[in-house]
């Protein structure tokens, strides 16, 4: 990368400079920051060594401190084409054109790999996300978590880690929330058996009673559906399915017996875990394990996970319950491991799972929460840290809320009924996968954020995604023209690059070049809303070519072959880094609209 490039030359100047005696130097600098200068006109970089340098070198000029820098630094043969020193001792560099025609020789031998690092070798990388209660569908919130899980995974990837993706399944045998979801199933799957049922509302038109069907029905006592069961359409669909399968097996009053209920949780468990799947799988998401939280208590971990807390005496007995000494290590007081009642809360089955990760040799965890859950955050690295782990290897990243808005009004309820607005239903049926993904990643996670369905559905210039890869397959549409009218692509190291010179096909070259380093940054500060951001700029930087450099020979405008050959060279360029981008944001890279 031209930073890395850049970076070596001034620390090498400045120790160069030392040495000469151009000034003393109390300890050699270890990096370089180097900045892209709004105005053109002032370089192509920035840096304000000289600046830094004021203090350890002892001189009261950081103009003349650069001034004596810029002795040592190259220009014959190097990158840089000249050095001006500006304000109160910035170094602008400016670098030459032949750097800039270079990069799409890099391009070309690269391809899919343009953008690639290997700074991360040997980084073995868990991302757990979305992990959503398997008591209701994948909703709108949860693809935010999606998307930034699955894109992150791929720019971790690009960097030279191991990464693989996991979802954990909250599915313990004392969960209430099962419990409660299984029997709203049931109380449904009577409903469609014919049986009264009545579901309170502080609306009487949201009603929803079901009288029995035929004359030859026996009237039975009308049941009463919780105020806290599970509504929506989704739970009708599973009880319609149980009855697919099983017709009247459990008719009442059978259906809210114990032994039945049991039938009804693992039904109901397996058919929203797999309507989990569906829909993220219909979002490009692919995990590489599904971790069911009972695999804890059946393989004995959560039990192990606890002795070795004791052993280790973070962990006592008070008031008939054992408490891990979380305080210790941050959190605002201890938590509760086992409750009084002897099971185990989730506390510990927390501290297991994450000890099962890192024994899988994970050295990098990384768990992706919506932002409700921020008090959570201090117990678990509490319990991480209590079994002797460097809690640094954890990190915890919280999403902020996603909405929608139709017509300019907020969605405040999914096609489906209930308090859910689905990821499927509600948005990638409608808008396409490529637009959910492309609109979550607009912003950075820490911001709330709303996706305008009209808008992601519209095939305009003002749809984000859209301008995007209509660019990407106008340079292919470019390429395929060229191509009937006698130009083949060749390497760019047969083509007379140096007639790229105009300023709009510099900036162009100048934004293939940033590519590797803002796919760096992304990986690194776990950003890729910059990725999109770079895709529009791509986007426009290219229709300002368009309009000032034509590529092909027309009636307006007679273009040398040589110039022609050199701008399909760069157009060929653009289109692989878009295609990569467009790939890593998990976003197709169409070649016609």
């Amino acid at each position: 990368m031209i930073i890395d490039v850049l970076t070596e030359l001034i620390l090498n100047a400045v120790n160069a400079a030392h040495l000469a005696g151009e000034f003393p130097l109390e300890e050699m600098p270890t990096a370089v920051k180097l900045e892209k200068p709004a105005d053109k006109a002032h370089g192509d970089y920035s840096s304000n060594i000289a600046l830094i340098l004021k203090k350890s070198t002892g001189l009261k000029d950081s103009r003349d401190i650069a001034s004596r820098i810029i002795k040592h630094l190259p220009t014959d043969g190097s990158v840089i084409d000249r050095i001006e020193v500006a304000g109160p001792g910035f170094m602008n560099l400016y670098l030459k054109p032949d750097w800039l025609h270079n990069i799409l020789l890099r391009i070309w031998a690269e391809d899919a790999n343009y953008g690639m690092a290997t700074n991360r070798i040997g980084d073995r990388v868990l991302i757990e996300f979305v992990s959503a209660n398997p008591t209701g569908p994948i909703s709108v919130v949860n693809g935010r978590a999606a998307a930034l899980g699955d894109v992150l995974g791929n720019l971790l990837a690009s960097q030279g880690a191991v990464v693989e993706r996991e979802f954990y399944i909250n599915d313990a045998l004392n969960s209430l929330q099962l419990e409660k979801f299984a029997a709203s199933v049931a109380l449904r799957y009577l409903q469609e058996l014919g049986h009264p049922l009545s579901v309170p509302s502080s609306n009487p038109e949201e009603a929803d009673i079901l009288e029995p069907g035929g004359a030859d029905v026996v009237l039975q006592p009308q049941l009463s559906f919780p105020k806290d069961g599970y509504r929506g359409e989704y739970v009708r669909d599973i009880a319609r399915a149980i009855i697919a399968e099983v017709g009247n097996r459990f008719a009442y009053p059978l259906a809210l017996e114990p032994e039945s209920m049991a039938y009804f949780r693992e039904a109901t468990l397996k058919s929203m875990v797999a309507a989990q799947r569906e829909a993220l799988q219909a979002f490009g998401l692919q995990y590489n394990n599904w971790f069911y939280e009972s695999s804890l208590y059946e393989s004995g971990s959560v039990d192990k996970t606890i002795r070795h807390l004791r052993d280790r005496e973070m962990a006592y007995e008070q008031e008939g319950a054992l408490w891990l000494r979380s305080s210790a290590f941050g959190d605002e007081k201890d938590r509760v491991l086992v409750r009084s009642n002897e099971k185990a809360t989730y506390v510990a089955a927390d501290a297991a799972y994450h000890d099962n990760k890192f024994s899988r040799g994970f050295n990098h965890l990384i768990n992706i929460w919506g932002a409700d859950h921020h008090g959570y955050v201090a117990r678990l690295k509490a319990g991480v840290a209590a079994l002797g782990y460097d809690v640094s290897r954890l990190e915890i990243v919280l999403t902020q809320m996603v909405s929608l808005v139709r017509d300019g009004e907020a969605v405040i309820g999914g096609k489906r009924k209930g308090n859910v607005i689905e990821l499927q239903q509600d948005l990638v049926d409608e808008v396409g996968k490529d637009a959910a993904r492309f609109y979550f990643l607009l912003n950075s996670y820490e911001t709330p954020a709303t996706v305008d369905v009209e808008l992601a559905r519209r095939q305009s210039m003002d749809n984000p995604v859209y301008y995007v890869q209509y660019a990407h397959a106008r340079l292919c549409s470019i390429l395929a023209k060229a191509e009937t009218a006698g130009f083949a692509l060749k390497s760019p190291a047969d083509v007379n690059l140096s007639v790229l010179t105009h300023p709009a096909e510099l900036e162009v070259l100048r934004k293939l070049a940033d590519y590797p380093a803002e796919i760096k940054i992304a990986a690194d500060t776990y950003s890729p809303h910059r990725l999109t951001r770079y895709a529009r700029d791509m986007a426009s930087l290219l229709n300002v070519f368009y309009e000032n450099c034509r590529v092909l020979s027309g009636k307006e405008e007679e273009v040398p072959a040589e110039i022609t050959i050199a701008r399909i060279s760069l157009a060929d360029g653009a289109r692989r880094v878009l295609r990569n981008l467009l790939t890593m944001l998990g976003v197709s890279a169409p070649e016609k609209m």
